[in-house]
Order: structure tokens, then sequence, then C-alpha cells
């Protein structure tokens, strides 16, 4: 659905009052799908992206194609171009340690406050990821790792209660992306982060705020450690 189409989607006279729900509905879904792609590596740094192409891709018109181009370019998934249109933003070296140390100082507050605030729903769930991680580690699985390393982390955020620190996290987590894809976790390298998740897992249950924060914050840090070995390291040396 484009922002024209979008405006007359509501029956009996009722769209026009609803438009601007439905507009920002829809482009936050295409907006979604495509920073997805950027994640997965469908869309690579550097690559230029095609406004006409990606609507046809995802079924949507090309001004709500542009428009969740644009969002993501505030968020630094994306570059536009003068006169060449949108590509996926490079990210550095140099740019994704900063924004490990941006990342770190975020998840030292978030250890404190989800200690303070954990749910025993949301402690069994964490309980349950980590078992699973567990599992993927014992099968070398890296990618199945990945993907409940991502699901701990999210969890992990909204047990702090703290929307606005949710979204500065995320919008951290996104930009390194671009910079993350680039490798994967070896076998020694899970078993390292998922003794790290159990060692915050256990601060969290007990309560101990400093202990979460301290726990957190270095999870981080040794991630950036692991990042900076995967980067330098080919795969038939791992």
């Amino acid at each position: 659905m484009d922002m024209k189409n979008a405006f007359n989607s509501e029956p009996n006279g009722k769209g026009n009052a609803r438009a601007p729900e439905v507009i920002a509905s829809k482009l936050d879904d295409i907006r979604d799908q495509v920073r997805a792609m950027i994640q997965r590596g469908d869309l690579r740094p550097g690559e230029r992206v095609n406004e006409q192409a990606l609507a046809n891709q995802i079924g949507v018109g090309r001004n709500s194609a542009r428009e969740a181009l644009r969002s993501l370019e505030q968020a630094g998934l994306v570059r536009i171009v003068p006169n060449r249109g949108a590509e996926v933003r490079r990210l550095s070296l140099e740019e994704a340690m900063d924004l490990y140390e941006i990342r770190a100082g975020l998840a030292r507050t978030a250890g404190r406050l989800a200690a303070l605030r954990l749910t025993t729903d949301e402690e069994h769930l964490l309980g349950l990821l980590l078992d699973q991680m567990d599992a993927a580690v014992a099968e070398r699985d890296s990618r199945l790792y990945q993907t409940l390393n991502t699901e701990f982390h999210r969890q992990l955020m909204a047990a702090t209660k703290n929307p606005r620190l949710i979204t500065i996290n995320q919008a951290v987590a996104d930009e390194l992306t671009l910079y993350l894809h680039k490798g994967v976790y070896s076998f020694t390298q899970m078993q390292r982060s998922s003794k790290e998740h159990r060692e915050l897992y256990e601060a969290l249950r007990a309560g101990q705020a400093d202990a979460a924060a301290q726990a957190f914050e270095n999870h981080v840090q040794t991630g950036k450690k692991r990042m900076l070995d995967t980067v330098s390291t080919s795969p038939s040396e791992r």
C-alpha cells in the first residue's frame, strides 16, 4: 500500500481520520522488512538500493519504499546520496568500536535496572533461552547461537522496563549489524559467551544490581574483543 492508497483504505468515510495511523504503521512494517534484509546480509554495506525494485520485492508503492529508506537513513543504516539514491551504509572498524563503547555503558545501566525489576516470568524465559543456547553450543551451531543470543539480549533489555533505554540500545545494535555480519562465532567464542551469560543470569535472578551491571558491561566489552578476533581471523584458522 502506498501513501495515497493508505488515505483511502478505511471504509465509511473514516479513512481521513485514521490515515496518519495507517501510514505510520505501514511505514514501520516496511522499515522493519528492509532492516531485516540488511541484518541478514541480503542488502550489503555499500550496495545501492533501487527504490522501485525494493518496492516490487516487498509489495508496496515506491513512495512508501522511499519514505522507509529515509527513516532508515535517520537510524544510520542507509545513506541517501544526491542524484544517486539510497545505499546501505558502510561502517568502519573505528565506528564499530565507538558504538561498542556506547553499548557497554547502556549495558551497565540495563543490568542494574533488570536486576531490580526482573519478574518471575522473565527469569524463567531467560533461563529457557540459556538452556537453548547451551544446546546450540553443544551442536556447534553458531548461527542458531547468534539468533538466541540476540533474543536473550532483547528479553533482558525488556526487563529494564525503560522504553527510552530499550530504543537507544536497539538503535546502537542496529548500526552494529552493519559490521558484525562479517563474522560468526567460533566454538571457543560460543563457550565463553555462554559462560558470561550464565554469570549475568545468576546476578539478575539474585537481584544483585551492582554485580549484574558489571557482568553485562563486561559481556559487551568481551563481545567487542570477540568481534575483533572474528573479523581478523580467516575461516580456515577458526
